[in-house]
């Protein structure tokens, strides 16, 4: 027993061979092997792990899956863990950009992990033709898989790029992401989660948070939701924030009139657990909100923790805002 001289600190794997001296009652050799790991590279559960973006699914190729639209109702299978960087094990739920497109029919789609019940909630909608990408935070199966619903009455073909992953197990550091099955907290057609009315131009609907979809009352920093307007009788935008926050010059979805349009927010609540949404319109607005998750509270500190910010508009090529005021030309980078 003991230590060895001068054993190294720098980032890296190592091994050292030991051999018995003369004299000495034992006999032959052993080799220890140690790797030594570098500052922040241990990540506690429920924290982001980014990757470089990744395809790992994308019908019309057949990477991912069978080459062919995927049929009326059905769900596609897509195994995340052990692709695109996401390790074999380990990983709670998936960062991912899901596209629609050639879709035959209008309808929608909606994410959830592989061994899970159909959820009533959808992650984007889209009409006949056209091409639809929406961000979601999926929870991954048991089997390291997620599952694509087709909610529409024709074929669709589906891409997926992921972009990063959260470390499995209980979230106990302030910022860490607890995923959810999704759940439906919102629909103003129906009344759930408000009044069965629309919303006004100009009004904030109030949307209580803690305490639903699985969202614990206390403990919660912000919310992972996808948010919908349809039905928008004028163009216009919605924004989301905390309860009890002055409204921020941003915007979470645009739209045109009769549109339905959904994104993908990480909106902090307000002291009561509750946000708003704000409907920046000349038109009345129908909206839905689906969570899938949620960052408990606190002082963010862990390597791929989440840190809230007020919402600030740090680009506007429009303003000259963050760039030069000036269009951003054919397949050109900005």
């Amino acid at each position: 027993t003991g230590l060895i001289s001068g054993t190294p600190t720098t980032a890296g794997s190592y091994s050292v061979a030991m051999t018995a001296a003369n004299n000495s009652p034992a006999s032959g050799s052993v080799t220890f092997a140690w790797t030594v790991q570098a500052a922040g590279t241990v990540r506690a559960a429920g924290t982001l792990a980014p990757l470089a973006p990744t395809r790992v699914l994308d019908t019309r190729i057949g990477l991912g899956a069978a080459r062919a639209a995927v049929g009326p109702g059905a769900d596609l299978v897509v195994q995340i863990a052990g692709r695109g960087g996401v390790p074999a094990s380990g990983a709670a739920a998936v960062v991912a950009n899901v596209t629609v497109t050639a879709p035959t029919a209008p309808g929608w789609i909606s994410a959830r992990p592989d061994g899970s019940a159909l959820p009533a909630v959808s992650n984007l909608n889209f009409v006949a033709g056209q091409t639809v990408p929406n961000l979601a935070v999926i929870p991954v199966g048991p089997d390291g898989a997620v599952r694509l619903h087709n909610g529409s009455g024709g074929t669709v073909q589906l891409v997926m790029d992921i972009s990063g992953y959260y470390l499995a197990g209980t979230p106990t550091a302030p910022g860490a992401f607890a995923p959810l099955q999704p759940a439906r907290v919102l629909d103003t057609r129906i009344g759930l989660g408000a009044v069965q009315a629309a919303v006004a131009p100009g009004a904030d609907l109030v949307v209580q948070m803690t305490g639903r979809g699985g969202v614990p009352v206390a403990g919660v920093g912000a919310v992972v939701a996808n948010v919908t307007v349809t039905q928008p009788t004028a163009p216009g935008w919605v924004s989301a924030r905390p309860d009890g926050s002055v409204l921020p010059v941003v915007s979470n979805l645009n739209f045109v009139a009769r549109q339905t349009v959904p994104n993908l927010a990480v909106v902090p609540v307000g002291p009561g657990g509750a946000i708003r949404l704000h409907n920046g319109s000349n038109g009345t607005v129908q909206l839905v909100l689906d969570v899938s998750g949620y960052y408990l509270a606190g002082t963010a500190t862990a390597v791929g923790a989440l840190a809230t910010l007020p919402p600030v508009r740090v680009l506007d090529t429009r303003i000259a805002r963050g760039a030069t005021r000036a269009a951003i030309g054919p397949r050109a980078d900005l």
